[in-house]
């Protein structure tokens, strides 16, 4: 039995969470402390006890590492938290502002594969050379050149951002991919061989959505 309790990072497939693989289902039965999207916690609501309390993440980032913070404090030998997330939670995911905020020793991190893998698995790309940016909930915009780029984006209207930011900085957008709903019932893949305006993109892009273009050309003076 561990000596203190323990924050446990686990990385999810885009199918959703199975409890009946470890780790979780060595930890679901008797977590105290359960913490994910929703689409993360519905599945496992009828398989932990009454006692067991969920937070679901939407925004509240500060809200799930004050929680964590206490849970490490007045939690039992023993005791666990899971924090669910898609893919690899230190890649893009919520796993970075956990590490930073909370001792490592009380850290356990299992990933997933990441959107970016499946993404390209889908495209049947190698992707070694993929360059990652991510637009959601950031504020600073990625550094762009030429090349093979895949972007995490920030919603429906996140597809469009991307492509007008690439052409805003003088560049062209080739071999476009929209990529929805990976891994679910949903999935769509839609190919652009060129997008010159944001128009050109479908109106009814669903909000779980990743984009993979390649960047040609120079940026303007003025990016």
């Amino acid at each position: 039995m561990n000596e203190n309790p323990r924050v446990y990072l686990i990385g999810v497939e885009p199918e959703g969470p199975d409890p009946r693989r470890p780790p979780l289902s060595e930890l679901i039965g008797t977590t105290r402390l359960v913490i994910g999207g929703r689409r993360h916690l519905d599945p496992l609501k009828g398989m932990v006890g009454p006692e067991t309390e969920w937070l679901p993440v939407t925004s509240n980032i500060p809200e799930v590492i004050e929680r964590l913070k206490q849970f490490l404090q007045e939690g039992k030998a023993g005791e666990t938290a899971i924090v669910l997330a898609t893919g690899d939670p230190l890649y893009y995911g919520i796993g970075g502002a956990i590490t930073k905020a909370l001792p490592g020793e009380s850290l356990v991190v299992i990933p997933a594969a990441t959107l970016v893998q499946r993404a390209f698995a889908l495209l049947r790309e190698p992707w070694e050379n993929v360059r990652v940016g991510s637009l959601h909930s950031k504020k600073e915009k990625p550094d762009l050149i030429p090349g093979r780029w895949a972007f995490y984006t920030g919603g429906s209207l996140g597809p469009a951002e991307v492509c007008q930011m690439v052409l805003d900085r003088g560049f062209q957008l080739r071999n476009v991919a929209i990529l929805e709903e990976i891994g679910m019932e949903g999935e769509r893949v839609s190919f652009f061989s060129r997008i010159d305006a944001v128009h050109d993109l479908p109106d009814d892009i669903k909000p779980l959505n990743m984009v993979v273009m390649t960047i040609e050309g120079a940026a303007s003076r003025e990016s």
